[in-house]
């Protein structure tokens, strides 16, 4: 009887690892079959991004041979309007001239959208030096075609931060374009420069407009390349936008609902810590007098 007692035991402690055993494979299993999922989900995220970067560099190629094609003809068109606007200016009504300038601002249209689709195919490495924030605003302002009952209100104080002007001006222009098609021919373009009142080290320039404003779902779809809610435009300015200021150390963001405008507020690091180190303090450009 204490024989048969024993070998119960022994089976049943047999009986209880297996079962110990046979839940813990099934544990195993299933982190196995969690795992395998994730990694499923994250091949094929990888699969899209490769064919998104296949096809963004494929269109990318074709349309900068296409800009490139367009933009002798289309200099060739804004040149010849300016001479002859000359020539006839004293002979020009009013309407003569408000057609004029429609047509000087469908040419500008047409040379920026031209110039984003460059802009984003050609990512160069920065040029940076130390750069006045209101010296590259007001370069732009002058440039911008835009109705008379469009106002641009230029900040009043001025920041100098270590940076590629050029690029820099890139976005401006894209900013203040996308907040001037918005406004529909009437309204006001909000310039300002503060502190980041989180770090001291950064700066923050906020492009606010009184336009249509944009719907809170597509924040963030706006920064996608070849995204856009617009009939006409390349979908790629604002993600040139967003790839400028992250070479710059920076971020862009959105804030806006519909029928309320929109304000873009970007960050950017005065001076980067590895801007630092690698430098020398230069001559910091003069700013404009206003």
């Amino acid at each position: 009887m204490a024989e048969l007692e024993e070998t119960q035991d022994e089976l049943a402690k047999q009986r209880d690892q297996l079962q110990d055993s046979l839940s813990k494979t099934e544990e195993a299993q299933q982190e196995i079959a969690i795992q395998r999922d994730q990694l499923q989900v994250e091949v094929m995220r990888k699969t899209q991004e490769m064919l998104k970067t296949e096809r963004l560099s494929t269109i990318g190629n074709l349309a900068a041979r296409i800009a490139h094609d367009l933009r002798n003809p289309l200099s060739v068109i804004q040149s010849t309007s300016q001479i002859l606007k000359i020539k006839l200016e004293t002979n020009l009504d009013d309407k003569t001239r408000e057609q004029w300038a429609r047509l000087d601002r469908a040419v500008y249209r047409m040379s920026h959208q031209l110039e984003d689709v460059m802009d984003y195919v050609r990512m160069s490495p920065l040029k940076k030096r130390d750069y006045s924030l209101c010296v590259i605003l007001q370069d732009v302002v002058e440039r911008i075609v835009r109705p008379e009952n469009i106002v641009i209100k230029l900040p009043q104080n001025d920041r100098i931060i270590f940076c590629d002007p050029e690029k820099l001006e890139i976005v401006f222009v894209n900013l203040l374009m996308n907040a001037i098609q918005s406004l529909e021919n009437n309204g006001v373009v909000s310039i300002g420069i503060f502190d980041d009142p989180q770090d001291q080290n950064n700066v923050l320039v906020k492009v606010s407009d009184t336009g249509v404003g944009i719907a809170s779902e597509i924040h963030e779809k706006i920064f996608e390349p070849l995204f856009t809610t617009k009939q006409v435009g390349t979908g790629l300015g604002l993600s040139s936008c967003k790839n400028i200021i992250e070479q710059h150390g920076g971020t862009v963001s959105v804030s806006s609902s519909v029928g309320k405008g929109a304000t873009f507020t970007i960050t950017i690091p005065k001076k980067s810590e590895w801007d630092s180190i690698a430098t020398k303090p230069g001559n910091l450009t003069q700013i404009k007098p206003s």
